[in-house]
Parts: C-alpha cells; structure tokens; sequence
C-alpha cells in the first residue's frame, strides 16, 4: 500500500498549517474581486507535489469555512484520493461519459466544507475528454455551487489538456520541486500557460531540504511547502 500523504490537518498547530495559511492569504489577496472560483494547480514534471499542495490547499479553505469541490483531473496517474483515503469507483471520467450521475461521482465531505470527485487510471488518452465542449460546460456550472472548486490537473509535461483546463480557470498555481526542474523547464513551463491564456498566479516551491536549519520538533515536515511568489504581473 503507497505510503499516506501528510496533509496539513493532521495537526492544526504545525509549520505545515501556517505555510497553507500563508499560501491561503496570498491567492485571496491576488484578485481584488475575492473571485478565485476555480484554481488549478499543476507543475513542469511529475513528482514535484502538486497533489499534495492542492490537496492541502483544499482543505485549509474548506477549515477557513468555505464549500469547496477538489477534483482530481490527472487521469494518468490520479492520487487525490489516496490522500482522503477515499475509493475511486466512481470517478471524474464516469461523470463526463455520461454512465455515472452526479450524486454517484462527488463524495461529499470527505472532510468538511469538503467535496471530492476522483480520478482514475485510463488507458485511452485522457486529453480528448477533458479538452471537450462537455468538461468545460461542468466546471462552469459546478463553480456556482460551490465557494471554491480546485483542480489537480497532469504536470505540464504529461498532459497537453492543462492549457485547456488553465485557460478557463480563474488562475494557476504552478508547483516547483526545489532542485527537480531547471531554469529552462520552468520558462518553458510558464511561457506554456501563458500561451495557452493561463493567469499564473504564482510558483509555490517545494520539497526543499531544510535539514541544516533550526526549526526543532517541526523538521518532520522538512519536504513540503516553503515559499510562494507571485509571477502574475510578468516574467
């Protein structure tokens, strides 16, 4: 069994949930409005945590009081829901075919405030159903029943459908796994979304190593989020 991600709701009190406090802030202050209906989250290459932080991400607004819908749009390798340690029978791509409903797809509070749709492994490319007409038309239409639905698209390198996905978004947060990608990736990376019409939020950079630093009973969570920084007014 894959070892249980740690997210920030295992203890309250944690370095880990005053950095998701921290990155909770900043996305609310970026739009004037307070509009952030839809955030996607995404990276350059896998294995940079971006469910992870999505994830907690989720959860820390769902804890501040808002409804949120956390959705795990990376059909190739989804892991949303080992995070919850919820099942995925039924799952995002059941919903967008049109052989599961609603009510069967969404698990509702996972935790609360917290609503979930799964995803699961497809051996057909996954690209053609979450680009489609019917995908986008869900999103814009689930968005206003919720305060905020959160998106754990594929790295930017695996799935060609995150430009789709970002581009009707309100923003993005791209995921940076310290010392994993080089400046080049990473340029590549953020010229993709803007290309695509993607507003980037910021870069969250993670997994840095803080092992040399003092930081006491809280080095147990030495591989998670460190530093957010908004790249929304240009390169």
């Amino acid at each position: 069994m894959a070892k249980r991600q740690h997210f920030f709701g295992d203890n309250n009190e944690s370095v880990l949930s005053e950095a998701f406090r921290v990155l909770r802030s900043n996305l609310y202050f970026l739009s004037e409005e307070k509009a952030n209906k839809t955030v996607v989250f995404t990276s350059s290459i896998p294995g940079e945590g971006k469910t992870t932080v999505a994830s907690n991400y989720a959860l820390s607004m769902a804890m501040n009081g808002s409804k949120v819908l956390l959705i795990d749009c990376d059909l190739r390798r989804p892991r949303v829901h080992t995070i919850f340690e919820a099942n995925n029978e039924h799952c995002l791509y059941d919903l967008l075919s049109g052989s599961k409903s609603r009510d069967k797809v969404i698990q509702k509070a996972v935790k609360e405030n917290l609503d979930l749709i799964p995803g699961k492994h497809l051996k057909m490319n996954p690209t053609e159903i979450l680009e489609s007409k019917k995908t986008l038309e869900f999103i814009e239409e689930i968005r206003k029943e919720y305060d905020l639905v959160v998106l754990d698209t594929p790295p930017v390198a695996v799935g060609s459908e995150v430009g789709m996905l970002s581009k009707n978004s309100d923003g993005v947060v791209l995921i940076c796994g310290y010392d994993m990608v080089n400046r080049k990736q990473l340029e590549y990376t953020t010229k993709y979304l803007r290309r695509a019409g993607a507003n980037i939020y910021g870069v969250v950079v993670n997994k840095i190593d803080k092992s040399g630093y003092s930081y006491g009973s809280y080095s147990y969570y030495n591989n998670y989020y460190e530093y957010y920084h908004d790249y929304s007014k240009g390169e």
